[in-house]
């Protein structure tokens, strides 16, 4: 083994893009993909000393990653890598939902990109804090940004608390929640179809409720369904999957929208499986894993009522397969996604609402119906 003299200490010490190479095994052990998973770890030369800064979400990513440092060099190690969430949280790094929709973005500011959207009820866990923001993680494990006033930040028990209350789930495409119930009365919020409230008592046609942060309302009883009631009822069918797809007609597109306000592709068919009890992934390309594998035939004689239909580049000897798309199948030729808005279109060149370019770039199938295990919401 070389043995650097004092001189040459500087010329045969491993390089910063080095070491960061080194660390590449890691990464793609804990966080094979950024958009779920942390890892962020930095090597830098401070003269001698090796400080390694970053962040990470795991605990054993961060002894995994001072290992491989510490096996491609001999130098002093000055650990200052954070294992989210962060200590400076204390115990309140869980978060409530208390807006309609919360918007997440990509980065901390307003201007930044929306990637995903979170409802009122819905339990995110806190990583950070910047200024106004939140860092989360929501329950598909989407990573983001959210604005620290669209949740109430709680302990562990708060968590517990919500999730034994007794709620209801708006199952209407809208709705109001109001100071008394009377249509005329102030509004307290709007809501939109699957926002979680804990439930009061009917009064004369509506529904008492009240809020993650406390505030309490009344909503037109027709609006919402009694939670634990709406899980139990869900019948994980194609038939269902058609009804609540159908529901959205019309509702237009919005990159990064996940809800009745605005969908975006993957953001319209994960918000319709929720609606029928089963939670997707966020992201085509991440949905695209789930299920099992649907033939593609000539007639496409295969595809069923709930299908996911995948459209994108197929892999050739040149460039891998890439996924940019994603539909519900309605069974045959026809199918709905959200695409400008959503709508419904077909395979079948000879119907009014032909869509070539999905005929063209259609590259697989998955289905969830059916099968004996698919992920439950809630």
């Amino acid at each position: 083994m070389l043995v650097c003299g004092l001189l040459l200490l500087a010329s045969c010490r491993p390089t910063t893009e080095r070491l960061s190479e080194a660390l590449k095994p890691a990464q793609e052990q804990f966080a094979p993909d950024k958009r779920i998973a942390v890892f962020r770890v930095f090597p830098e030369w401070h003269g001698n000393l090796l400080v390694v800064r970053g962040e990470v979400d795991n605990p054993a990513a961060k002894a995994e990653a001072l290992r491989l440092l510490r096996v491609n060099t001999t130098a002093e190690i000055a650990d200052s890598i954070i294992v989210l969430p962060d200590p400076d949280l204390g115990q309140r790094h869980f978060g409530i939902v208390t807006v309609s929709v919360g918007n997440v973005r990509t980065k901390p500011d307003h201007p930044e990109e929306l990637s995903t959207q979170v409802l009122m009820g819905m339990i995110v866990k806190v990583l950070k804090k910047q200024r106004g923001w939140l860092y989360v993680q929501s329950e598909d494990r989407y990573l983001g940004w959210l604005e620290s006033e669209s949740v109430v930040l709680v302990e562990q028990d708060g968590i517990d608390t919500w999730r034994s209350a007794p709620k209801v789930i708006v199952s209407d495409y809208f709705g109001m929640v109001r100071t008394r119930p009377a249509s005329g009365s102030l509004p307290v919020t709007d809501v939109v179809a699957g926002v979680l409230m804990k439930r009061g008592k009917k009064q004369k046609g509506w529904q008492k409720v009240m809020l993650p942060d406390g505030r309490e309302g009344f909503i037109e009883q027709g609006r919402v369904e009694d939670y634990e009631l709406w899980k139990r009822s869900r019948r994980f069918d194609g038939e269902n999957i058609e009804r609540v797809s159908k529901m959205f007609l019309g509702v237009p597109y919005l990159w990064g929208g996940t809800s009745a306000k605005g969908f975006d592709c993957s953001g319209y068919t994960k918000t319709v499986f929720r609606l029928n009890g089963v939670e997707l992934n966020r992201d085509a390309n991440q949905q695209a894993l789930m299920g099992e594998e649907v033939p593609i035939t000539a007639e496409f004689d295969t595809f069923k009522k709930g299908d996911l239909l995948f459209f994108g580049r197929k892999a050739s000897s040149e460039k891998p397969e890439r996924i940019w798309h994603v539909a519900i199948s309605l069974g045959g030729r026809e199918f709905i996604h959200c695409s400008g808005r959503v709508r419904i279109n077909s395979l079948d060149a000879s119907a009014p609402h032909f869509d070539s370019n999905r005929l063209n770039t259609l590259v697989r199938a998955r289905r969830l119906v059916g099968l004996s295990y698919v992920p439950e919401v809630g």
